[in-house]
């Protein structure tokens, strides 16, 4: 099974974990989170992404999102992705949103990594919809 990691600035992770459950029930226990805190360093967080990268990893791989391009979660994550690129199959997605975690979470199961992230890059840019143009109001 893919396992799936999420980091983001403040409470926003868990509130995708949590916001999960009412979907996925228990099976979201697995979902891990991190969430960048006011006053902690970004070398606080990469060591905390590694951990956690450490200890989710049961050989299929982790499959990280994060909130912003370029923000200091996006940053720590390219660099703990560089430091464990060697021992680790890992894979990242930028501009997290509640859809495409409900789809990680019930074809993480059953795809490989690769799979998994092709199926996620197809959907992703219908994850985010204009309102007005879909229902024609």
């Amino acid at each position: 099974m893919v396992n799936i990691l999420i980091v983001t600035h403040g409470p926003l992770a868990q509130a995708f974990k949590e916001s999960s459950r009412m979907f996925f029930g228990d099976a979201v226990d697995a979902l891990e989170t991190i969430g960048l805190a006011v006053g902690e360093s970004p070398e606080q967080l990469k060591n905390e992404i590694i951990e956690k990268i450490d200890a989710m990893d049961t050989g299929d791989g982790v499959l990280i999102f994060v909130d912003i391009f370029a923000g200091s979660p996006f940053n720590m994550v390219v660099l703990a992705i560089d430091e464990k690129k060697e021992s680790h199959q890992l894979e990242c997605f930028t501009g997290v949103n509640m859809p495409i975690v409900m789809e990680a979470l019930s074809s993480a199961s059953t795809m490989k990594m690769n799979d998994l992230k092709q199926h996620l890059k197809s959907i992703s840019k219908d994850t985010i919809v204009d309102l007005r143009a879909s229902l024609d109001i």
